[in-house]
C-alpha cells in the first residue's frame, strides 16, 4: 500500500521582521502542514475536488483564502469525509529566540526546520500503522526555497538522529520529495487546506477584529493524526515547543486541548 504525503503553508517563513500592530513584516506566526492520503484514496480527493469545485460557484481558486468563511467551512467538510491523516506544525516567531540568532534568521534553515518537525510527526504515524517499509513520495507546493539544501538537511538528520523522534525520517527517501504547482498537482489544496485551519486558530489582525477562527480546524479535527486514546496534541499537531508557548486565546488552546481525532489503528 503506497502512500502520497502533500506540504503546504500558512504564513511566512520570515523571521527577520515580524509584523506587530503597529509595524510590518512577516506573519507572527508560521503553519507547515501536511495531508497523508494512501495510494487507493487519490481518486477519490480528486472527485471530491472536483465536487467542491462546481459547488462554489464561478470562482477560480487556489488557496482557502481565496474563500469565504461559508465556503471554506463546506470545503473543510467534505475534506473530511475522506480517508486522510493531517498533521500540522506551528510556531509562534516570538518564542524562536537564541536559534533565530543561531541561524542568522535565514527563513530557509526556519521552513526546513519545521519541515524536519513535520516528517517527524508523519513518519511515526505510518511506523504506528505498520507502514514504514513503504517510501512514500512527498510532494511540496513549490516555494522560492532551496530544496536541494533542504534535502541534504533531511539525509543528515536521517543518518545520525540525535533524538528519537528524529528516528521517524527514517520512513522517508529525500529524493522522493518532488516540488509542485497546485496547476500541476492539484490535491496540494488539501495541505493548503490543512495549513490554513491550522494558522486560523493563531490568527488576530484588524480584519478579524483580533478574533481567531478555529472553526475550520474542529470541521477537520478528527481526520488529524492522533495516538490511540484520540489525541492531537502533540501527534497531529506539533506545537514549537509547546501549546503555551503558542499563547494563544484561552479559549482556543482550551478547544485543541480537547479535541480528540479517530484514534491511531495498526494496519
Amino acid at each position: 500500500m503506497g502512500y502520497t504525503v502533500l506540504i503546504d503553508e500558512s504564513g511566512e517563513a520570515g523571521i527577520a521582521k515580524v509584523r506587530t500592530e503597529t509595524t510590518g513584516g512577516s506573519s507572527p506566526y508560521f503553519v507547515l502542514a501536511a495531508v497523508v492520503f494512501p495510494e487507493e484514496e487519490l481518486k477519490t480527493a480528486l472527485e471530491t475536488l472536483d465536487y467542491v469545485n462546481k459547488v462554489i460557484p464561478k470562482k477560480k481558486w487556489s488557496h482557502a483564502t481565496d474563500l469565504n468563511h461559508a465556503q471554506t467551512v463546506f470545503w473543510s467538510r467534505e475534506a473530511a469525509k475522506l480517508n486522510c491523516r493531517m498533521f500540522a506544525v506551528v510556531s509562534n516567531k516570538e518564542t524562536l529566540g537564541d536559534y533565530s540568532i543561531m541561524i542568522k534568521n535565514n527563513p530557509d534553515k526556519f521552513y526546513n526546520k519545521c519541515t524536519v518537525y513535520l516528517l517527524e510527526k508523519v513518519g511515526k504515524y505510518l511506523i504506528g500503522k505498520g507502514l514504514d517499509h513503504h517510501i512514500p513520495n512527498v510532494i511540496f507546493e513549490r516555494r522560492n526555497h532551496k530544496y536541494d539544501a533542504l534535502r541534504r538537511y533531511v539525509v543528515s538528520i536521517k543518518d545520525n538522529p540525535l533524538h528519537e523522534e528524529a528516528k521517524n525520517l527514517r520512513v522517508f527517501n529525500p529524493f522522493a520529495f518532488f516540488e509542485k504547482g497546485k496547476d500541476e498537482e492539484p490535491l496540494l489544496k488539501f495541505a493548503d487546506l490543512a495549513a490554513h485551519a491550522t494558522y486560523q486558530c493563531t490568527n488576530k489582525t484588524r480584519t478579524n477584529m483580533n478574533i481567531p477562527e478555529p472553526r475550520y480546524f474542529t470541521e477537520l479535527h478528527k481526520r488529524f493524526g492522533a495516538d490511540r486514546y484520540g489525541k492531537i496534541i502533540e501527534n497531529g499537531l506539533k506545537c514549537i515547543h509547546s501549546i503555551d508557548d503558542l499563547k494563544l486565546d484561552e479559549d482556543v488552546k482550551e478547544q485543541l486541548e480537547t479535541l480528540r481525532a479517530f484514534p491511531l489503528r495498526r494496519g
